[in-house]
């Protein structure tokens, strides 16, 4: 709050006879001397507050200090008022020194029911002032286009939309209908009914591969619609601004539209035609890294199952060897460890005779018959990548 000096810094905004309010008036009439004519009264406050300011800036000898303390009489000043304790806001910044203006606390929750979001007026809800954004559906999924343009339609991308009370959506531009896209066996299985006639017997079939040749508008047409619900609003929405073309061209380019961003809608590729697992995409990026990890922990562990039966096999070795081991060096130790273990093959083939298979011929050829080996087994299994 200002402070309670008197003087220039008290100070009020000029304001107009009308508009002054009840408690300054009265105060205004408290100040006017009785039974003196307004004129009067205004010619004698004018030449006091002159005298008063010219006694003020001589004195101090700034202006600063005039706006800031001094002492000056409450008198009408003609369309001025001055005020004991004057109006918040209405002073200069000087009149409050060193003191810091004190400002209401601020409240989170003024409302506890919440604020009432902003609504757009019906004439800003016009058409004409609804954005226009153009699609091109070449190469993209039917499904995932439409609901696309259903969200621009409907104005849910907009930050004003409300379900109820505001109708913020924008017309779109589908071009290149005809290069639409679905993927997998949809193409030849995906169905269209159309019955016209509104009576039972009257519907029509009619496949996705051939309803693009002969009407593919007809096909975003189904598709968009799927995704509204079936309302009067979404009638009129849907009549109103959907614009369905062949070709890469339109008929509003006067609209100046808004190219939408193809990266944000599918695409559909050779590789939906495929298993999944099968994909070239889905191999580079899940299967292999997992195939390339359980190849190396496979490798890891042999490579250490092969050094513990090393190790092993060293300290049977020395058991034999006994303390001459101590006068051997490394390589020496393995060639002794290495004629010991021949040796005792030896010993334990002494004696044995060797089953030598005969040969096997394909009969009346002198074809020798191979035994097809068994296949290793495979370290990656499936069960792996499913973890």
């Amino acid at each position: 709050k200002p402070s309670a000096q008197s003087g220039f810094g008290a100070l009020a905004e000029p304001v107009s006879q009308a508009s002054r309010e009840p408690q300054t008036r009265a105060m205004e009439m408290q100040l006017r001397p009785q039974g003196q004519p307004r004129r009067d009264a205004r010619r004698l406050g004018a030449l006091a507050g002159l005298g008063c300011a010219a006694l003020v800036a001589t004195s101090s000898g700034s202006l600063r200090g005039a706006f800031t303390g001094g002492s000056v009489a409450n008198r009408p000043t003609g369309s001025y008022v001055i005020l004991d304790k004057p109006v918040e806001g209405a002073t200069c910044l000087q009149a409050y020194g060193t003191k810091d203006r004190v400002r209401p606390e601020w409240n989170e929750f003024p409302n506890p029911f919440g604020t009432e979001a902003y609504r757009p007026s019906p004439e800003m809800m016009d058409d004409k002032y609804r954005q226009w954004v153009h699609f091109d559906a070449e190469g993209k999924d039917v499904e995932d286009l439409s609901g696309k343009i259903y969200h621009v339609m409907r104005g849910k991308d907009n930050p004003l939309f409300q379900p109820r009370s505001c109708d913020v959506g924008a017309f779109a531009i589908v071009t290149n209908c005809e290069k639409v896209r679905v993927p997998g066996l949809d193409f030849h299985y995906k169905c269209y009914f159309r019955n016209m006639r509104q009576h039972p017997g009257a519907t029509k079939v009619e496949r996705f591969a051939d309803l693009q040749v002969r009407f593919p508008e007809r096909i975003m047409m189904k598709e968009v619609w799927k995704c509204f619900p079936k309302n009067p609003i979404s009638r009129n929405i849907f009549k109103t601004r959907l614009k369905l073309f062949q070709g890469p061209n339109h008929l509003y380019y006067d609209k100046d539209p808004v190219e939408y961003r193809t990266n944000k809608i599918k695409d559909v590729t050779h590789e939906d035609m495929m298993p999944y697992n099968d994909r070239r995409s889905v191999f580079y990026t899940k299967n292999l890294p997992r195939m390339n990890y359980i190849r190396k922990k496979v490798e890891a562990e042999t490579k250490q199952k092969t050094l513990v039966a090393f190790k092993d096999f060293l300290s049977e070795e020395l058991t034999r060897v006994g303390d001459r081991a101590k006068d051997m060096g490394v390589d020496e130790y393995l060639n002794v460890a290495d004629e010991n273990r021949a040796m005792d093959k030896i010993r334990s083939m002494k004696g044995v005779e060797l089953e030598v298979e005969k040969p096997v011929y394909y009969p009346g050829t002198t074809i020798l018959k191979k035994k097809l080996g068994k296949k290793a087994p495979n370290p990656i299994k499936w069960d792996d990548f499913q973890r």
